[in-house]
């Protein structure tokens, strides 16, 4: 073959390859281990080795398990990776918290895109920006309003292409249909009292960034 044809080959080659989008694996990409914490270290019992500082929280051992400890005014962020960045497929965030006070329990996102989960008035709500769309999932008065104050929850919130599903302590409690799927870059995790309020709040006026109070027995994110 003529050297200058393979060499057009090839830098052909390099350029299709270079376009194509990053494949992210599927399946558990945060699951953090509050048994296994060491020197303020949380690692992570996923597909990749991470190491969350524990920062100005801490882990309690409290009935024969640990839990992180979340007062008012404190938070903590998750060490950012791509792999944590959802790119459209599936998305399932589940927490399981105690709370005692409301505030924001944890956010992931950027200035465009993410989500946040928080309570107000010791109910539940999810805030979702994906796309243009931005939207509020929370249970209807018509079907019942659940009050979680010095309770435990285990939150769950789908995200994926036209649905995203709300459910508390594993029952159906809010979805929204039609919106496109969570995909972006950056999308940094936080949990408890934020910096700043989280993006998909731009449009409220009378929010905070002040944290909820209580404590987290777990954490975990699939992308599915």
């Amino acid at each position: 073959m003529n050297r200058r044809v393979f060499a057009y080959l090839l830098s052909t080659a390099c350029i299709s390859s270079a376009k194509t989008p990053e494949l992210r694996p599927k399946g558990l990409m945060l699951n953090l281990d509050f048994e296994g914490v060491k020197e303020g270290l949380i690692p992570n019992k996923a597909l990749y080795p991470l190491f969350v500082p524990t920062g100005n929280l801490f882990v309690d051992r409290i009935k024969h398990r640990n839990l992180l400890v979340v007062d008012e005014g404190r938070g903590l962020d998750i060490p950012h990776s791509s792999l944590l960045d959802p790119a459209g497929d599936e998305w399932v965030v589940s927490i399981r918290v105690f709370l005692l006070t409301d505030g924001l329990i944890l956010s992931q996102g950027n200035d465009r895109h993410g989500f946040a989960i928080y309570t107000k008035d010791h109910q539940v709500f999810a805030r979702v920006r994906t796309g243009n769309v931005a939207y509020t999932l929370q249970e209807k008065p018509n079907s019942g309003i659940s009050k979680f104050r010095k309770k435990w929850v285990t939150i769950e919130l789908r995200i994926s292409a036209g649905h995203a599903f709300l459910s508390l302590n594993r029952k159906y409690a809010a979805m929204v249909t039609g919106q496109p799927p969570l995909n972006g870059d950056g999308m940094r995790i936080r949990i408890g009292t934020h910096r700043e309020l989280p993006g998909v709040f731009r449009e409220f006026q009378k929010l905070n960034t002040d944290g909820f109070s209580g404590a987290i027995n777990s954490l975990k994110i699939h992308r599915q």
